[in-house]
């Protein structure tokens, strides 16, 4: 058994500024890889306030882009490469490898600098970040830096952390704190080499694995940055990602591996159910509201054939998540109104698990890249359940609820996280920032500094019926700049507009005017 220890920050003295089924499985899992990967900066690329210079005019660089690959470091990092873009704006693409293995991508604008230093990270587990991440900040004035978590790979690919002699211990540190730390520090010194002077303020903006790694800064390196986008993060790995198999053992001790048309009527049915009750009918729902009972839809006839008593007992196992034998609850269950498509994917005969979970147990838990998940059952599922959070907890869980030394360095924290994400379970989330209100003081104390808004109907980072965050990032840098904490973070879909409401509030429509409006719903309890 590995044993981790968990960190407290790290603190300094004075703080820094700077087949058809299988294939449409595979369909699906691709889906879920373009959201943890493209889609980690979605939703959080700045758009326009944010952009305003930290000083009264943009910085230029005083050395050329290629200069760069000359930068030295005593502990080996190489600028491995350093060009600049064709066309305007002007972006110097700078890329390094830091020992052993962590790749870092940034991206330089040559003409309109804002002094500002932005972070972002892999989602999954890790192993490839996206140009944009990096590329779509810089556009906007921002010296951007991200990292693939410490290894090259597939962010569905999680065999890199087994080898036949043991695990990969460092490059799983690497993966659970490391890595986003030394870019931050690897990423500022370019950054200050290249300008001539350090980031007058630095931003993590990152969602899923991102979002995680944005919260472990501030739980162990709380002096890196000054704020912190953390969307839909991937908190809890040690429980959120074995939970997610939870849905193929479920339909495998029922032996009835019910196909996705079933699935999707059960999730029209509860939406349908309880739209309405937040005074608009738009399609999106609150699950904390809606206690849908999957048993009305006995009988219904689907294009996959009628639905069975069976099949809502597996519904309702599944919505529910996973229990001990004693009934005891082990994590929570996809939500009502989210697609079921990520974790309960089927072929007619058999169950198709995810590659998150399906590698979790394969090379974390097993650690035998021959395990069959047919072996599953709900008795072994606990221990393994249990063998997860002894194991990766105080690594991975990234679930610290003591951030004073954020808060002493004043650093500023916005969490958002949608209510119809169908990867990471959001109640996870409102978890981890209950459990921070009372290790901060309270929730008026714990609002000076961190915020959790939740987002009706978005999916995980982007996509669902529900409106996602505009520019969050611009509402972070007002808060830490000029002090004005958000009291809602507006958020779009279409034409369609709304208020995301600080936690626990939610939106709710006056009842005069257009939904399409934001100005016509209010927050309330």
């Amino acid at each position: 058994m590995i044993q981790w220890t968990r960190w407290k920050p790290l603190t300094r003295t004075a703080r820094t500024r700077s087949g058809p089924a299988r294939r449409g499985a595979r369909r699906r899992w691709l889906g879920v890889l373009a959201v943890l990967t493209l889609g980690v900066g979605i939703g959080t690329t700045p758009q326009h306030d944010s952009v305003a210079a930290t000083g009264t005019e943009f910085t230029r660089p005083v050395r050329t882009c290629e200069s760069l690959t000359r930068m030295t470091f005593p502990d080996g990092t190489r600028v491995t490469s350093a060009s600049r873009t064709a066309t305007a704006p002007v972006i110097c693409n700078v890329t390094l490898v830091i020992p052993e293995s962590i790749g870092v991508l940034m991206a330089l604008p040559e003409d309109n600098w804002n002094g500002r230093f932005h972070g972002t990270g892999a989602g999954g587990f890790g192993g490839w970040l996206s140009p944009e991440q990096v590329t779509g900040p810089a556009r906007a004035g921002y010296a951007s830096a991200g990292t693939d978590g410490g290894h090259s790979g597939s962010p569905l690919d999680g065999s890199w952390a087994w080898s036949p002699t043991g695990m990969n211990t460092s490059l799983i540190e690497d993966f659970a704190h490391r890595a986003a730390h030394e870019m931050t520090v690897k990423g500022k010194a370019v950054t200050t080499a290249y300008y001539g002077r350090a980031p007058g303020y630095s931003y993590w903006d990152s969602c899923s694995g991102g979002g995680r790694m944005g919260l472990m800064e501030a739980q162990r390196y709380p002096e890196d940055y000054d704020g912190i986008v953390a969307a839909a993060p991937a908190l809890n790995a040690d429980r959120f990602v074995p939970a997610g198999m939870w849905p193929q053992v479920v339909m495998r001790e029922a032996g009835d591996y019910v196909p996705q048309c079933k699935f999707e009527a059960f999730t029209r049915a509860a939406v349908a159910a309880c739209d309405g009750l937040d005074g608009v009918t738009d399609g999106v729902i609150d699950p904390r509201t809606c206690a849908f009972d999957p048993a009305k839809l006995v009988g219904l006839r689907t294009p996959c054939g009628r639905i069975t008593a069976e099949d809502t007992t597996v519904m309702r196992k599944i919505w529910d998540g996973p229990r001990r034998a004693n009934g005891s609850r082990l994590w929570y269950g996809i939500p009502r109104g989210a697609p079921l498509s990520a974790y309960a994917s089927t072929s007619e005969t058999d169950g198709l698990p995810n590659p998150l979970p399906g590698d979790w147990f394969r090379y974390w838990l097993a650690k035998d890249p021959n395990w069959d998940w047919h072996t599953l059952t709900s008795a072994n599922f606990a221990t393994y359940f249990e063998q997860s959070r002894r194991a990766y907890g105080d690594l991975l869980a990234t679930d610290d609820p003591d951030l004073s030394a954020f808060r002493d360095t004043n650093g500023k924290m916005i969490i958002w996280h949608g209510w119809a994400d169908e990867v990471v379970m959001p109640q996870g989330t409102v978890d981890y920032y209950t459990r921070l209100v009372g290790a901060m003081g309270g929730k008026a104390k714990t609002e000076r500094f961190a915020r959790l808004f939740m987002a009706p109907g978005v999916q995980h980072c982007v996509g669902g019926p529900g409106a996602f965050p505009a520019d969050p990032l611009a509402d972070l840098v007002k808060w830490v700049e000029r002090g004005q904490a958000p009291d809602t973070l507006l958020a779009r879909n279409g034409n369609t507009s709304r208020p995301l409401c600080r936690w626990p509030a939610a939106a709710r429509y006056t009842g005069h005017g257009s939904t399409d409006d934001v100005a016509n719903f209010r927050c309330s309890t």
